[in-house]
């Protein structure tokens, strides 16, 4: 077991002197970069709730004044509405506005007659509101744990709990006069749902927070695993008010497969009876162990050009990120981001919508499991610059679920060069995502071309050859649910040479298609045509042409039906005109004020596109560059 400081982990509730209490959820650690806003409207603003059982431990007590901490002061006037209040939606018990000279600041409050708390309010609510531009960020966090039910964001017209956020809690304190001392703890988000495997060591690590005014020196854990109870009993602690606390479950029976219900509670704090509210000394989640031989594989795409100088070294950093991380990597290159070259496809212009919106691209980039690390980028793709990036990519990408397994078979007709593909994809668990989508990659070793700063003898491997599915984004496959068995198959011939989408010169844009240096990557992830964060793949597998591999995991007599998979339109641009892979019946393109465009020449800028296909619209904003 360990202690944390709130330097590490903040959190704080009514911490202070006998004659004062600063009733809050954080600690004064005020960091520019935990600055941020929601939603895309000019009103934003932030509020802290203190619940019925809180209010009771301080009846009697009256608040006088409270303190604010905002991210930017160039809010309309450079003010902001403040307000105590039951509701976040009603008339407010008081209100008022203050003048912020600077950011980054406490900004204080004194109400013009103190409340004093009954201890029979549902709730109280303090909070601030202002009008800023949508450059700047107001609201401000301590990204320490989130706590459920305390801390509030405008969003769009609307309240909502920033718990799940990962924000922490917002820098707003009240001054309680005269309050007492007492116990009282809060469990902290904790991070259950791991990938967990049946018969291996399953480490939890619940967390909570001293945040009364008074030393933690003792509390028991409780724990609940599939109705089965035991206790721990902690002692001799010293978990001083402001401090967080964290201990490692490890334990715990993982001999059977499948879903694990789990309830954490924290209870007998400093001794029987000692603490006044235990609403949110809980923690419930639920744990999924897979298969004991289940095999988990990340897909790392990589966009590279052989005109890029800076695309040899990004392809030794890739490399060595690959092999520090020991874990099981399957590498697809995609020869797009920079110029095109004789290896660019059609689709390889098409990933390029996993790029920050900024609209820019760059190589050396990769992409792992399509997955988004916030500590680095705001999109799936991190530069390929830096080993470190790609490394902490892999780690992080690492800690998502696989939910799926595959069976993957080929058979290849060398002298018709006729391939026939099958894939099974087993789900275990449902999936996250609503709309689940597939696909399978043609790859290709061992081309022998040139590479800036690597001479015109260099081997590039990995290399993007097209879909077998024939569309960019594979298939659609809605609602997968645990048991559930994807199964598709197709025939296709190999031709003998592939040609670049976008590369002119006939001479040296043929490629030979050598049947021996090419494999299939099959893989299954989320989908979301719009929002290229929400793509994360969850497991994927490579077979040789020729050769099949059936993942361990894998176990048909699991199965219970096999749902249709759809056909994905693929929607891009080619030579300023919209094009529409698959079949449609019609092709509208409007601008940004609502009016119909012609589809031809289309000059730079966003635009919004409705296919109508099988009866169903599908609605894409689509960037011309």
């Amino acid at each position: 077991m360990r202690k944390i400081l709130l330097s590490i982990a903040s959190l704080l509730i009514f911490a202070g002197s006998i004659n004062a209490t600063n009733i809050g959820y954080s600690k004064d650690d005020i960091d520019k970069l935990n600055t941020f806003r929601l939603g895309s409207s000019h009103k934003q603003g932030q509020a802290i709730r203190f619940s019925h059982a809180k209010l009771q431990a301080l009846k009697g007590k009256t608040i006088d004044f409270a303190e604010f901490v905002v991210g930017s002061k160039n809010t309309t006037d450079n003010k902001i509405n403040v307000f105590l209040a039951t509701t976040l939606t009603g008339t407010p018990i008081t209100e008022g506005t203050l003048e912020v000279k600077r950011s980054l600041t406490k900004v204080k409050w004194t109400l013009d007659k103190p409340y004093t708390i009954t201890g029979e309010e549902e709730c109280l609510y303090i909070g601030y509101t202002a009008e800023i531009g949508t450059t700047y960020n107001l609201l401000i966090s301590d990204k320490s744990y989130d706590i459920e039910g305390c801390n509030f964001a405008y969003n769009n017209g609307t309240w909502v709990d920033t718990y799940g956020m990962d924000r922490g809690s917002a820098l707003i304190f009240v001054n309680a006069e005269n309050a007492d001392d007492y116990t009282d703890v809060i469990v902290g988000r904790s991070k259950f749902d791991g990938y967990y495997k049946a018969g291996e060591e399953c480490k939890l690590t619940p967390c909570f927070v001293n945040t009364g005014t008074t030393t933690i020196n003792s509390f028991d854990a409780i724990i609940d695993v599939d109705g089965k109870t035991t206790t721990k009993h902690f002692a001799d602690l010293n978990i001083e008010p402001k401090e967080g606390y964290s201990f490692d479950l490890t334990d715990l029976d993982t001999s059977k497969e499948g879903k694990r219900d789990i309830n954490v509670t924290i209870a007998n704090v400093n001794g029987a009876n000692k603490e006044g509210d235990t609403s949110d000394n809980s923690l419930t989640a639920s744990l999924f162990f897979y298969p004991k031989n289940m095999e988990r594989s990340l897909l790392l795409e990589s966009f590279t050009s052989q005109t890029c100088s800076q695309c040899f070294r990004g392809h030794l950093n890739i490399a060595d990120a690959i092999k520090t991380s020991k874990q099981d990597i399957i590498e697809v290159a995609h020869h797009s981001g920079y110029d095109p070259d004789i290896f660019t496809m059609q689709e390889d212009i098409n990933y390029l919508f996993f790029y920050p919106g900024s609209g820019g691209t760059f190589a050396p980039a990769a992409m792992v499991n399509r997955h988004t690390y916030a500590n680095i980028s705001s999109s799936p793709i991190v530069q390929a610059t830096s080993t470190n990036n790609v490394l902490s990519t892999i780690y992080n990408a690492a800690t998502t679920k696989p939910y799926v397994s595959f069976n993957l078979e080929t058979k290849l007709n060398e002298s018709t060069r006729e391939l026939k593909v099958k894939v099974q994809i087993l789900a275990h668990t449902d999936a996250p995502s609503k709309q689940s989508i597939f696909n399978l990659y043609l790859v290709q070793d061992g081309i022998i071309a040139s590479q800036t700063n690597a001479g015109d003898n260099y081997t590039h491997n990995h290399t993007f050859r097209g879909t077998v599915t024939g569309n960019a984004w594979g298939l659609l496959v809605n609602d997968v649910k645990a048991g559930q068995m994807v199964t598709w198959e197709k025939t296709i011939t190999i031709p003998n040479s592939i040609h670049s989408s976008y590369y002119t010169d006939e001479t040296k844009n043929n490629i030979k298609a050598v049947l021996e240096d090419m494999s299939v990557v099959a893989y299954m992830g989320s989908f979301d045509q719009n929002d290229n964060t929400k793509h994360t793949i969850y497991n994927c597998c490579k077979a040789r042409l020729g050769e099949s591999y059936k993942q361990g995991g894998f176990n048909v007599t699991t199965a219970i039906n096999e749902p249709e998979a759809e056909q994905t339109l693929n929607i891009f641009v080619n030579n300023g005109k919209v094009c529409v892979e698959g079949d449609y019946s019609r092709l509208s393109v409007y601008n940004l004020a609502g009016a119909q465009v012609e589809n031809a020449a289309l000059a730079k800028g966003v635009y919004i596109v409705k296919v109508v296909a099988g009866g169903k619209q599908t609605t894409k904003k689509i960037l011309v560059r």
